[in-house]
């Protein structure tokens, strides 16, 4: 009996619970959707404090000149390395297309000086450890991850792909025969297209082209000399940036890669030169005959800036307005969320160190809708050029780029991999000390000045991909056509071994 009614007290109990706990939950979520905006642009910001830290505090000279960046994390037992070199693949020939991107691979792919490829993977393998390297436009990355009780053996291991690399022949022919037949299938995806036309639209023969001017004749000339001679060129101490982070006391780690370092020759960096001067395309509409689709990629944009100019935060603020903001953004809203016609839409200053990047609009629709679509593109470009915005939109951009500002310092691995990268790029050391204040100085006024100043209506090109008569045919619901924005030029497809056109 007793135990009846302890059973059943306790399941009353239970039940009282539960009544009270739900009774809570609802008062709570009443109390929540009482707080919930309708609309985005409406969503308030804690004001946030946070001061990024400084990179003097991680900075270090080592022996041989070069800078290594270093943050100690014993939270977990762990060993994260990554070198930044100043190479790339607008530094090669265009005769030679691809070489950077194989010599990047068969460094680390290609056998060491004492080990096989697969020897030096399975020790990896055992070690629970990763080592990569890859060369892409501007900059030759190679990375080191394994635990912190394995960093003399995995220092040595990448000491080993970074000086003594053997480009063995057989694995350069294998990663011959994947990269021709990459470019066999380089236009199967309008991406793809999209991206290289774009470069070769903007830039011509501007050596930032070269990593989209791979063919099979370039890649075929490319020799194991070849390779050995662009690792010489370019892989020494003094042309190195470290990042370091991970369970290891400071000055153990300094002394280590001063020891990996040691005895490697240095020499001087003879760098091709990069124009910053590009003349500006002849606007246009340009259009590239991809007839096996049912939907069109149209991008439209000029040349814009390189990433250090003065304007450059009022420029953020701006474009995320237009069109970079995601949902909240004018474009988004009006291509995406109004008409329905793409599911991704947006706009982006592309903003690189050594020459001016692009400023592009983009979606992706129905060939029929495509005419339509742009021009809701073009009046918002010609909108933000003409109105100023007002100042609780500002704000409220502002606000989403303050408070993102913890995210390259939210690890000591994102600390050491910040500052190493603007150590490379050549950023002030107090950029990110002053990135709080610089963006919220950011008025209307400013980004309405910026607009009129970086936007140019009348330099617009326009990319389209997609089937040239469906797309000039439009829609009959809308009446826009693609002739109303300029001369049009029927552009046929690339052969992707050679890049001629027909």
């Amino acid at each position: 009996m007793r135990t009846f009614f302890n059973l059943l007290f306790g399941r009353t109990m239970s039940l009282v619970t539960i009544l009270a706990v739900a009774s809570v939950l609802v008062s709570a979520s009443i109390a929540s959707a009482e707080k919930i905006v309708d609309h985005p642009d409406k969503l308030k910001f804690k004001e946030l404090k946070y001061q990024p830290p400084k990179p003097d505090g991680y900075r270090h000279t080592l022996k041989c000149g070069a800078t290594a960046y270093v943050a100690e994390n014993r939270e977990v037992p762990t060993f994260d390395l990554t070198v930044l070199v100043r190479t790339g693949s607008m530094y090669e020939t265009v005769k030679k297309a691809g070489l950077a991107d194989m010599t990047g691979h068969l460094m680390r792919n290609g056998g060491v000086e004492g080990m096989s490829v697969k020897e030096l993977n399975e020790r990896l393998a055992f070690l629970a450890g990763e080592i990569s390297v890859n060369i892409s436009g501007s900059r030759g990355r190679a990375s080191l991850f394994c635990l912190s009780k394995d960093i003399d053996e995995g220092l040595e291991l990448l000491k080993k792909v970074l000086r003594t690399p053997t480009f063995d022949q057989e694995a350069i022919d294998r990663y011959r025969t994947d990269v021709l037949s990459e470019l066999e299938q380089r236009n199967a995806s309008t991406s793809a297209i999209e991206a290289r036309e774009w470069q070769f639209l903007m830039y011509g023969d501007h050596p930032c082209t070269i990593p989209y001017r791979r063919t099979e004749q370039s890649v075929n000339s490319i020799t194991r000399e070849d390779m050995i001679a662009f690792h010489k060129k370019y892989f020494f101490p003094g042309n190195f940036v470290f990042a370091v982070s991970g369970d290891f006391k400071t000055d153990d780690i300094i002394t280590k890669l001063d020891d990996m370092l040691d005895g490697w020759p240095d020499q001087e960096l003879n760098l091709p030169a990069v124009s910053d001067e590009i003349p500006d395309p002849k606007p246009g509409i340009y259009m590239i005959k991809k007839e096996d689709v049912n939907q069109s990629r149209i991008r439209v944009g000029h040349i814009g800036v390189k990433r250090d100019v003065s304007d450059q935060y009022a420029l953020i603020v701006m474009n995320d307005i237009l069109g970079g903001g995601g949902f909240t953004s004018r474009i988004v809203r009006r291509v995406r969320s109004d008409e329905g016609l793409a599911y991704n839409a947006g706009s982006a200053f592309e903003r690189p160190v050594l020459y001016p990047g692009t400023f592009r609009a983009w979606f992706q629709t129905k060939h029929a809708t495509g005419a339509f679509g742009t021009r809701l593109i073009v009046d918002e470009i010609k909108r933000i050029r003409a109105e100023k915005c007002e100042a609780e939109i500002v704000d409220n951009s502002k606000a989403s780029f303050v408070s993102n500002v913890v995210n390259p310092f939210s690890s000591k691995r994102n600390i050491v991999n910040t500052f190493a990268d603007d150590d490379y790029t050549g950023r002030p050391d107090d950029y990110w000390q002053n990135y709080t204040k610089n963006i919220e100085a950011v008025t209307p006024d400013d980004v309405l000045a910026v607009a009129k100043k970086y936007l140019h209506p009348d330099k617009l090109v326009f990319l389209v991909v997609g089937d040239p008569e469906a797309v000039q045919k439009g829609s009959d619901k809308h009446d826009e056509r693609f002739g109303d924005f300029g001369g049009i030029t029927i552009l046929p497809l690339r052969d992707p071994m050679t890049l001629e056109t027909k």
